[in-house]
């Protein structure tokens, strides 16, 4: 407030008109006393400056005339007037002036606070054309958005149907929102829309050996927090069949869950298929291969084989035996797919099996170290070929996952039943993988499967068995024997 009435250049202009004024006006009429009347002109000129420079100016006006005047009126003989009028006037010029100057002040006021409303107004107008024009912007953005959420919608619709199995897709409520053409020949819209419970009943979802589950294990419900690879039984509702199948579940963002199903029925089928053609090329190729490798031997046999032409013959020996061995694994797959795998189950050493194993994982050119620990030499009743190929997958997978230069580790106990352990130094085996292990014939996780089927089989086989003792850190498999009576063990096998 102060420095509203402070002098500035409008104070001393207004303070120079109103003493220029009062000057005019004592010039007009004369002697001070008789000067009063003309006073009329000083107010005039106040309300003139109040308008044209603001009501300080004013202030300083009336202050600046009203001192003149006084200076003037009582330099001469003090008198204002003989008559009452006179005395009014002047009363009201020092009284008046200051509410003339009150006036403007809150003139200017009310002008000023039109202009800021008159601001405000327009900016507010600005910033409802910028808002507008953002909010247009962000339409624009939106539907943007929209469509290249709809080609994505579309493209991925595209590929979910181009995809052979059933794919469904839950959505928070684990009512389903969207399936493929596969999922709809399978169920029908018994899943589309539909409370949980309703699917349920139409399915009546199992484990793989036809236990009923609770809510709380069925594909959606597990899938919605995490992944799930899982094995179900569920009831067609189209044909009213049940069907075996393996369960991959994914959750969404924001609740729900993705569901793919693959017919593990369809899948034995085309098993069977390959165990049969396994079975067929093993037999057509095992006499070409060991005619081969009798005329390898017989030709070794010469005395004036240059020693060049010996070296390469003992290779070629080396890869036919190699091809033997791949023939021989298929014949045991075909078998063991059947279940006919047949074992003997005589007395043997198990150290010269662990060994005979050695070399033939050296044979495929593994230099990694073994170490074995073989305490006692135990004696173990099964069949020892059939044993050193189980002894040989093992190893062949942990010098597969094994990290460079880690050794691969032997132990075995001699007990009843004979433990032999194979250690590896790799990353270990992720749950879910270690379940399918021993059940699948395919590469899984790992890219172990065909090999570790065909360990359980031929140990089943022959009466021993096979067990993953350890997934993390490191992976840690166990094959167990019947350990041979002190009699069979003296007794060497054939």
């Amino acid at each position: 407030m102060l420095t509203r009435i402070l002098p500035d250049r409008n104070a001393v202009i207004g303070a120079l008109v109103g003493a220029a004024t009062a000057l005019a006006t004592i010039w007009v009429g004369g002697p001070a006393d008789q000067a009063v009347p003309y006073t009329v002109l000083m107010v005039l000129a106040i309300a003139l400056v109040g308008l044209m420079l603001g009501p300080a100016a004013a202030g300083w006006a009336w202050f600046s005339g009203l001192v003149v005047l006084l200076i003037t009126l009582f330099a001469t003989d003090g008198r204002v007037g003989e008559s009452v009028g006179e005395v009014v006037r002047l009363a009201a010029f020092i009284i008046g002036s200051p509410i003339i100057v009150l006036l403007v002040h809150r003139s200017t006021m009310a002008r000023q606070v039109a202009a800021d409303a008159l601001e405000g107004s327009r900016r507010a107008h600005e910033e409802a054309a910028g808002e507008r024009r953002r909010l247009e912007l962000a339409r624009l953005e939106v539907d943007a958005a929209l469509v290249a959420a709809e080609r994505e919608r579309a493209r991925l619709e595209e590929v979910a149907e181009a995809i052979p199995e059933p794919l469904v897709v839950f959505d928070d409520q684990l009512r389903g929102t969207y399936g493929n053409r596969a999922a709809l020949r399978l169920f029908g819209r018994s899943f589309v829309e539909r409370p949980l419970e309703e699917w349920g009943r139409a399915t009546e979802p199992r484990d793989d050996r036809g236990q009923p589950l609770e809510r709380e294990e069925w594909p959606q419900v597990l899938a919605r927090t995490a992944p799930l690879k899982r094995r179900y039984t569920i009831r067609v509702p189209v044909s009213g069949r049940d069907m075996l199948v393996y369960v991959e579940g994914t959750p969404i963002p924001g609740g729900g869950a993705v569901l793919m199903l693959r017919d593990v029925g369809k899948e034995e089928d085309e098993r069977r298929r390959l165990s049969r053609f396994a079975s067929f090329v093993a037999h057509e190729l095992r006499n070409p291969l060991a005619v081969a490798k009798a005329r390898i031997e017989l030709a070794q046999r010469d005395p004036n084989l240059p020693e060049r032409a010996g070296g390469h013959g003992r290779r070629a020996l080396e890869s036919v035996d190699a091809a033997i061995g791949i023939l021989e694994r298929l014949e045991l797959y075909s078998r063991a797919d059947s279940g006919r795998v047949e074992a003997s189950r005589e007395s043997f050493p198990l150290a010269p099996a662990v060994g005979a194993a050695i070399e033939r994982l050296r044979a495929r050119g593994c230099e990694r170290e073994v170490r074995v620990v073989l305490p006692g030499g135990p004696h173990v009743t099964g069949d020892r070929h059939l044993s050193e190929q189980a002894i040989t997958n093992l190893l062949t997978n942990a010098d597969r996952y094994s990290v460079p230069g880690a050794p691969i580790h032997i132990e075995a106990t001699d007990e009843d039943p004979v433990v032999l352990r194979v250690r590896d130094e790799g990353p270990g085996i992720a749950d879910e993988v270690a379940e399918l292990l021993f059940h699948d014939r395919v590469s899984v996780g790992r890219g172990l499967g065909l090999g570790l089927y065909l360990v359980r089989a031929t140990m089943t086989a022959m009466g021993g068995s096979v067990q993953l003792e350890e997934r993390r850190p490191a992976a840690v498999f166990v094959l167990r024997w019947p350990r041979a009576a002190a009699t069979e063990a003296s007794t060497p096998s054939g």
